[in-house]
This record gives C-alpha cells, structure tokens and sequence, in this order.
C-alpha cells in the first residue's frame, strides 16, 4: 500500500487533491492507496472568489480539510504540521505533496523529508508564476537553505497565490489551478509508475 500525505488544502492542493483523486482511480489497479489531507484553516469568502480555490459557497466556515476529504473520499486531520508533530503524523507516509503559504512549514517538510528519504513534490503558484520542486536526495539541507530559506524577510511572510493587486482589481489569475493540474497528471502520475522526469525544478511565467 502506498501512503499519500497533502499538506495543505489551499489556492494549489484544493485542486490538487481533485485530480489526484483522478490519478489515484487510474492508478489505484496497480496498487492500493491511502490518502489523507493535512490543513488547520478553514473556508473564507476570499477562497470563492472567481473559484480560486476549489470550494462552493456552502463550504464557507467549514475546515477544508473536512470539506475536500468528504468530497474526494480521502482521509482527513484538522491540524497544521509543527516540529511537535511531524514526526508522529507524517512517519508512515510514503509520499508527500506539499501546497503551503509560508517558508517556516516549507523548511521544516524539506528537513524531514530530507532526513526521511521521503518522497516530496513542493508546488508553488503565484500570480502569473508557477513552479515545481522535488525533493533531490542527492542534494543536503544546506543546498535548499542558501535556495530557498536564507531570506529572513520571507521566511516571516505569508504568501498566497493571488498578488493583492489581482484581488483588488479583480483579476484573479490561474497558475495555482495549472500547477495543480500538471504535478498531477505531469509529474506525480510519472512518480506512481516509477518512471523518471527530465527535471527535478521547473519555473515558468506567462
């Protein structure tokens, strides 16, 4: 049995647990899996908007978490990943599909990964911009702190996948839906079938 954690069910792993759940019924003949989603927020107007995110209007003040797992038929917990307790919620899973808001969660699931020999598939969107990473064993936590968490600026910030300017005007933008849309069916569904990709990174804006 494989054993799937998402962490986080926000602008990109709302979408990302709908179409693993189509990945999951192609590939669920070869093997059996076990999913489950990890996220503490809950449902917010924001989240409705031109349907950034992949909730209904009836989903508002509900945890998402709660809400996607009834919906796709995946096990839930209504609870943010800490340093308390990674190790006890994350140490039976196989693979994890990161979606977060903020560097702090993203360093400490890079680490444990790291120091695991987990599978780790970190998707990222903002604006315009979407991007990918997974997680190379070959590399140490040093490579990915000078990359990604040296910035002390960013590491205290919360991101999101819509610039603020986009909300206020109105322009909401895609890239969390199509970043969800290819780790899926572009990269992840090549990992279930243990066939290697061309690239570990990929950036792109359009």
């Amino acid at each position: 049995m494989r054993k799937i954690a998402i962490i986080g069910a926000g602008g990109i792993n709302s979408w990302v647990i709908k179409h693993l759940r189509e990945v999951v019924d192609l590939f669920d003949q070869q093997e059996v899996v076990f999913t489950k989603i990890f996220d503490n927020d809950e449902v917010e107007e924001k989240n409705l908007l031109r349907h950034n995110q992949n909730f209904l209007i009836e989903d508002l003040m509900q945890q998402k978490a709660e809400v996607l797992s009834k919906r796709y038929e995946f096990m839930f917990s209504n609870i943010l990943i800490t340093e308390e307790n990674i190790n006890t919620e994350l140490e039976h899973f196989d693979d994890i599909l990161l979606g977060v808001d903020n560097h702090k969660t993203r360093r400490l699931i890079y680490e444990y990964c790291l120091k695991k020999k987990k599978y780790l598939l970190d998707l990222r969107a903002q604006g315009t911009l979407f991007a990918f990473y997974i997680l190379d064993h070959k590399k140490d936590m040093a490579y990915y702190d000078e990359k990604f968490f040296k910035n002390k600026a960013v590491m205290e910030r919360k991101g999101s996948c819509q610039l603020e300017v986009d909300i206020v005007n109105d322009n909401i933008q895609n890239a969390n839906k199509i970043i969800a849309y290819f780790g899926m069916y572009g990269l992840y569904l090549q990992h279930l079938r243990g066939q290697e990709i061309s690239t570990n990174e990929f950036k792109f804006a359009y």
